[in-house]
């Protein structure tokens, strides 16, 4: 079998983050064959090298992979673990015996749509920027909006961290006397960007749902329910990053 980075190896093997498994070689923490290895880029043969995270054995092979859609609901965090003891994504699909984790996140208020899966390669370019894959959100806001904010929203003016946001799609779902609910399509994942981008326009977000991620949409499914990606659905999510 051909050699592959243990980094890439380790998250596809377990249920690190890439994040946490780059931190895990580097500190010591990984042996392969009995030797202590730090170098990420470390080549590795599935078949034949033994793996050891903290002591512990790790199965050979990478898994074939899997992907979950999640429609996440409030109250659970996006994480592999909790110190807190909170509920995770991962106890939604305990069912589930390969490791998988969550492609980017989504905080502990916003419900809606989440791909999981064990697929590294897939899950880094559908959150690198240059493939600008859209996110598409329900947004609820408090009070009207004034159409200065559609014309700021749609060329990009507004800034956050310095750095302009790209131009977003805003369209009206509904307009209550009090509050008013959004469709807006963005094609950056900053931390808690939507949030963020319309309490710097004085407009305070009451509910917020993540209803659709490049091709994937969560339109009949219930929040807390999960599925499999259809054969269909995958190939149009990979065509979404394909250079």
């Amino acid at each position: 079998m051909k050699k592959i980075p243990i980094l890439k190896w380790l998250t596809l093997s377990t249920r690190l983050s890439r994040r946490k498994a780059f931190d895990a070689i580097v500190s010591g923490k990984v042996k392969v064959n009995g030797q202590i290895v730090t170098d990420v880029k470390t080549p590795i043969d599935p078949e034949r090298d033994h793996v050891l995270l903290n002591g512990k054995h790790l199965r050979m092979g990478s898994p074939a992979p899997i992907y979950i859609l999640l429609h996440k609901p409030k109250g659970v965090v996006t994480t592999t673990e909790d110190a807190e003891g909170r509920t995770t994504v991962l106890d939604l699909v305990r069912k589930i015996k390969t490791p998988v984790f969550p492609v980017g996140r989504l905080d502990i208020m916003t419900e809606g749509l989440l791909l999981l899966t064990n697929d590294g390669p897939l899950a880094n370019a559908l959150l690198h920027p240059k493939y600008g894959v859209p996110r598409t959100y329900h947004v609820k806001v408090k009070g009207k909006i004034p159409q200065k904010v559609f014309a700021i929203l749609k060329k990009g003016e507004l800034k956050l961290d310095g750095k302009h946001i790209r131009p977003i799609s805003v369209e009206v779902l509904k307009s209550l006397e009090k509050n008013t609910w959004l469709k807006v399509t963005l094609r950056e994942g900053r931390n808690r960007e939507v949030r963020r981008i319309f309490a710097n326009l004085n407009l305070p977000v009451l509910n917020l749902i993540r209803v659709g991620f490049g091709p994937l949409t969560i339109k009949g499914l219930p929040p807390g329910q999960w599925r499999m990606l259809t054969e269909k659905e995958i190939s149009r999510l990979k065509q979404t990053v394909k250079p």
